[in-house]
């Protein structure tokens, strides 16, 4: 990078975050392209990729993603187990599991460690920054801004598996802009992959609504796979699944 490279870098991965939360994955992904060009050796911005190739339902992508931050950083487990669940997307359970169960050894591997590893403390540290840029913006009145790093957060976070810090950030991003559907996503996700059916069910139904006025068949299509892969947990998910 230049002298100011460490800042057009940030400023890039920021306007991703902001498009994510504005619903523009195109746009998201165009913007951490970008960033990723700008330092080639960062897996950040291929993590980023990734974590929106999977809401845009396109597995096979996201797959590609994560492997090319795991090219650069082979041991971050917030890649593993962003390539892991695009790989469950895809079809591959025994692949996802394999994975899922090398980033857990990671962990435990940095727990006993101590420090927790420099990989590890490098992530968190993003993610903090993310928490940090977040409550700057809202404190300056730049609620787009605040919200989308938040979101950016709340999905690294839930990549890593911490649920209940990706549910406090996606709360805080919801405090800045009530109305950004893609965190109401995220939401969903997370109650119901914690296993809170009511809670999940809520949040699917405010989306279902949002959709009956405001009509987006990217995310009705999306919403449908969400209430499919947790049917199970409810039965008024069921109702709002396609066919099998």
């Amino acid at each position: 990078m230049t002298d100011d490279g460490p800042v057009r870098y940030r400023e890039a991965l920021r306007r991703g975050h902001v498009a994510v939360t504005r619903g523009r994955p195109r746009e998201a992904i165009a913007h951490y392209a970008e960033a990723a060009r700008m330092a080639e050796q960062r897996s950040q911005p291929y993590i980023s990729m990734g974590s929106v190739y999977l809401q845009m339902r396109q597995p096979r992508e996201a797959i590609r993603a994560f492997d090319e931050a795991l090219a650069r950083m082979p041991a971050d487990p917030s890649a593993l187990r962003g390539k892991a669940a695009a790989l469950e997307a895809d079809g591959r359970p025994a692949e996802a599991r394999e994975l899922n169960l090398r980033a857990t050894q990671l962990e435990a591997q940095e727990r006993a460690a101590g420090a927790g590893g420099r990989d590890a403390d490098q992530r968190r540290r993003e993610l903090e920054r993310y928490v940090a840029d977040g409550e700057e913006a809202r404190r300056a009145g730049d609620l787009d801004r605040a919200a989308g790093a938040f979101h950016a957060a709340a999905m690294g976070y839930a990549a890593e598996g911490a649920f209940d810090a990706a549910i406090d950030a996606c709360l805080r991003a919801l405090e800045a802009r009530p109305g950004a559907i893609d965190v109401h996503f995220t939401m969903a996700y997370l109650y119901l992959r914690r296993g809170w059916a009511d809670l999940g069910v809520q949040r699917v139904k405010l989306i279902d609504h949002r959709l009956e006025i405001d009509a987006d068949p990217r995310r009705r299509t999306a919403l449908q796979a969400l209430a499919r892969d947790f049917r199970a947990l409810h039965p008024e998910l069921d109702g709002l699944a396609p066919p099998a």
